[in-house]
C-alpha cells in the first residue's frame, strides 16, 4: 500500500500540538468512563466536557512546547513530532492517573498488606510508562504515515472543538430537564412528630459554650440544649465526613457499612435512617453541603428529595468533574500557589443558603405529612473563613502542616466561624417557632467529627483517633411537654442516633441497626460501655476503644501521620491524653485490645456486600452477647 509523504519540518510544531492534544482526548475520555461506571452516572456531558478540556488544551499546550524544542534541536518530521509528544503525553498522563488511583483506590494509600512493596510499585510503574509510550508511538506514527490528514492540527483541533460543542449543548439540554417528580407518600400518615436532624460538619463538643468552652459564646445552641437533653459524652465511630456520616445514618460500624475509603460509597443494601421513614410515611428531604455525602456517594438512599448543595467548582467544573485527577491537581497548584483569596461558595455553601433551602421546603411541603429534614451545615470546616467574610481564609489545601504557632490563629478563625454558624441557627430556630414548627418537632445537632489544632502534633482531621476528633455534640429536643434542660452524663456513640430518632417516629429500630435508642431523663442509661471508632485515610489504618474511663488506640506500623502503634491512655484524669499508660499499664491496655478486637469482629461479619447484610448465627450470638441485637 502506498503510504502519503511525510510533511515536512515545517509542521513539527503542528504536528506535535496536534499528536498531544490527541492523547489528552484519549486520556480525558478513559478516566471520564471510569468515573462513569465508578459513579454508576449514566451519560453526564458535563463530565465529558471538562475531561476533553482539561486533558486537550493541557496536552495541547505541552504538545506545542514540546514540538518547539524539537523543531530547534532536531531535524524529526512531523509525523515523528505528533508520534513522540503524542506518546509523551500519553505516557505521563496515563501514568499519573493510574498511579493515584491504583493507590487511592486499590492499596487505599497504604502498602502495609499490599501484594508489592514500594520499590516494586514504584519499577512497576515506570515499567508501564515506557509499555505505554511504545505502544503509542508505534500506534500514533503509523497513523500519522497512513492517515496524514486524520493526524493534522486542523483535524485534532477540531474534532477537539466539536466534542467540547457536543458536550456543551448536552449540558444546556441536561439543565432544562424537569426534575424527577417528588415522590408522594401514600396512606394514613404516621403520628410521629416531625423530626429534624442538623448535621454540623467538622464540630468539636469543647468549642460549643454549652460544653464548657469559656471563650466561644453559642447562645442559640445553647438554647437548644435547654430545649432538650445534651448528652455531655458522645463520640463518633469515625473521624471524617464519610465514615462518619454513614454511621449516623445506617447505626452501623465502618466496617459493617463500608463506605470507609475515599473511594467507597454507601452500599444500596445498607438501610438507612431515611428509608426507615420514609417506609413509615414521612416525608423525607435533605440538603447535603458537602461532597463526601452527595448522591455521587449513595447518600441519598430513602430520601424523597436529596439536594447537594454543590459549591461553585473551580474553573466552572461540574460535581462529576471534581472527580477527574487532573481537576483536582489543578485546584491544589491553583489554592497552593496563585489564590490570594478564598470565596466561601468555591468550597461550600454558606449556612444561611442551608437554612434557606430547609425553610422553603417546610412552607412548600411543611403541611402535607410528617417529615423528617437534613440539614447539613459546613462552618467551621476548613477554609476557616474570617468572618465577616472578606477573603481571609485558613485552607487545608494551600497549607496542608502548618508551623505550630500558627494554633492560634487558626482556632480563633474556626470559633469564628462556630459563633457565626450559631447566629444562623439562631435565625433558623426564631423561623421554626415562627412556623409553629418547633415546638412540636424533634429537632438533633450532632456533628460527623471534630478537628485537630496540634494538640498532638497534627491538624484538621481523619488521620487521628483522638478525642478533639472524635468528641462530638449531641443534643436532642423533643416536641414539647417531655424533658428539658436535661444533662446526660451516659456514654453514647454516633450508633445511637438514628435509632432514637426511629423509636420517636413510633417505628421498629430495624434489626440490622446495631445502636440504641437514646433515654432522654436525666438517669437514662448507657447504651452500652464503652465506644469503638475506626478510621482509614491517607494510609493511616486505627482504631480506638474506650471503655471505664480509659481508652486504648491502635495505628498501622510505619502510619504515614507518625502515630505509635499502641497506645492507652486513662481519659477519666487525662482528657487531653498527654500521657501513654501503654508501657507500664499492660494489663489494661490488653483488656482493653481484645474487647475492641470482638467488637470489630462483629462489625466485619456484618459487612454489607452487593448482595445484603449477612449476619450467620454464631454472629448474631455474639453481637447479642454485647447487646448490640435488639
Amino acid at each position: 500500500m502506498t503510504t502519503a509523504p511525510e510533511p515536512s519540518s515545517s509542521g513539527v510544531v503542528g504536528r506535535a500540538g496536534a499528536g498531544a492534544a490527541l492523547a489528552g482526548v484519549v486520556v480525558g475520555l478513559g478516566e471520564a468512563a471510569i468515573v462513569t461506571v465508578e459513579r454508576h452516572l449514566g451519560l453526564d456531558f458535563g463530565l465529558f466536557f471538562f475531561a476533553f478540556l482539561f486533558y486537550g488544551c493541557i496536552g495541547a499546550a505541552v504538545g506545542f512546547g514540546i514540538g518547539v524544542a524539537l523543531r530547534v534541536l532536531t531535524r524529526l518530521s512531523g509525523s515523528a513530532a505528533f508520534a513522540l509528544s503524542g506518546a509523551t503525553v500519553l505516557a505521563v498522563l496515563v501514568t499519573i492517573i493510574g498511579r493515584f488511583r491504583v493507590f487511592r483506590d486499590f492499596f487505599n494509600e497504604t502498602f502495609e498488606g499490599a501484594p508489592i512493596s514500594p520499590l516494586m510499585y514504584q519499577v512497576g510503574s515506570l515499567l508501564g510508562a515506557l509499555l505505554v509510550f511504545v505502544l503509542a508511538y508505534v500506534a500514533l506514527r503509523a497513523l500519522a504515515r497512513r492517515q496524514p490528514l486524520l493526524a493534522s492540527p486542523v483535524v485534532v483541533v477540531g474534532s477537539l472543538l466539536l466534542l467540547l460543542v457536543a458536550c456543551r449543548a448536552g449540558m444546556a439540554v441536561g439543565t432544562t430537564r424537569a426534575p424527577a417528580p417528588r415522590r408522594v407518600a401514600m396512606g394514613t400518615p404516621p403520628k410521629g412528630p416531625n423530626v429534624i436532624l442538623i448535621l454540623v460538619d467538622t464540630l468539636r463538643a469543647d468549642h460549643l459554650s454549652c460544653y464548657g468552652a469559656k471563650a466561644n459564646h453559642t447562645p442559640a445552641i445553647d438554647g437548644l440544649a435547654a430545649d432538650g437533653t445534651r448528652f455531655a459524652h458522645a463520640y463518633s465511630q469515625a473521624s471524617w465526613t464519610r465514615p462518619a456520616v454513614a454511621t449516623i445514618f445506617s447505626s452501623l460500624y465502618p466496617s459493617s457499612h463500608r463506605a470507609i475509603h475515599k473511594s467507597d460509597a454507601l452500599p444500596e443494601a445498607v438501610v438507612t435512617l431515611a428509608e426507615v421513614m420514609q417506609r413509615a410515611g414521612y416525608s423525607t428531604v435533605g440538603f447535603a453541603n458537602n461532597i463526601n455525602v452527595a448522591p455521587l456517594f449513595g447518600f441519598q438512599q430513602g430520601f424523597d428529595e436529596y439536594v447537594f448543595l454543590e459549591p461553585e467548582f473551580f474553573f466552572g467544573a461540574t460535581e462529576s468533574a471534581a472527580q477527574l485527577t487532573i481537576y483536582n491537581q489543578l485546584r491544589l497548584v491553583r489554592e497552593r500557589y496563585v489564590s490570594q483569596k478564598k470565596w466561601v461558595e468555591n468550597y461550600y455553601q454558606p449556612a444561611d443558603v442551608v437554612s434557606e433551602h430547609g425553610l422553603d421546603w417546610i412552607a412548600a411541603h411543611g403541611t402535607e405529612r410528617p417529615f423528617f429534614m437534613f440539614l447539613h451545615y459546613m462552618e467551621p470546616h476548613d477554609p476557616y473563613f474570617v468572618h465577616p467574610y472578606n477573603g481571609e481564609a485558613y485552607a487545608r489545601v494551600a497549607n496542608p502542616n502548618p508551623e505550630p504557632a500558627m494554633a492560634d490563629t487558626y482556632r480563633a478563625a474556626y470559633d469564628g466561624a462556630i459563633r457565626f454558624l450559631d447566629g444562623e441557627l439562631e435565625k433558623l430556630i426564631r423561623e421554626l417557632k415562627a412556623k409553629g414548627v418547633y415546638d412540636n418537632a424533634m429537632i438533633v445537632l450532632t456533628a460527623d467529627h471534630g478537628e485537630e489544632f496540634h494538640e498532638h502534633g497534627g491538624w484538621w482531621h481523619g488521620t487521628t483517633l483522638y478525642d478533639e476528633q472524635l468528641g462530638v455534640p449531641l443534643i436532642v429536643k423533643p416536641p414539647r411537654g417531655s424533658v428539658a434542660g436535661v444533662v446526660n452524663e451516659a456514654l453514647v456513640s454516633s450508633l445511637d442516633i438514628a435509632p432514637t430518632i426511629i423509636q420517636a417516629a413510633g417505628v421498629a429500630v430495624p434489626q440490622q441497626m446495631v445502636g440504641k435508642p437514646l433515654g432522654l431523663e436525666a438517669g437514662a442509661p448507657a447504651p452500652r460501655d464503652h465506644s469503638f471508632a475506626e478510621s482509614e485515610l491517607e494510609g493511616n489504618s486505627l482504631q480506638a476503644y474506650r471503655s471505664g474511663g480509659m481508652k486504648v488506640i491502635h495505628a498501622n506500623p510505619s502510619n504515614p501521620r507518625g502515630l505509635p502503634e499502641h497506645q492507652l491512655f486513662d481519659v477519666a484524669s487525662d482528657p487531653g491524653e498527654q500521657q501513654d499508660l501503654i508501657a507500664t499499664h499492660t494489663e489494661p491496655a490488653n483488656t482493653l485490645t481484645a474487647a475492641m478486637s470482638a467488637v470489630q469482629s462483629h462489625a466485619e461479619s456484618i459487612a454489607v456486600e452487593s448482595t445484603g447484610t449477612a449476619i450467620d448465627a454464631a454472629s448474631e450470638e455474639r453481637l447479642r452477647a454485647l447487646g448490640y441485637v435488639h
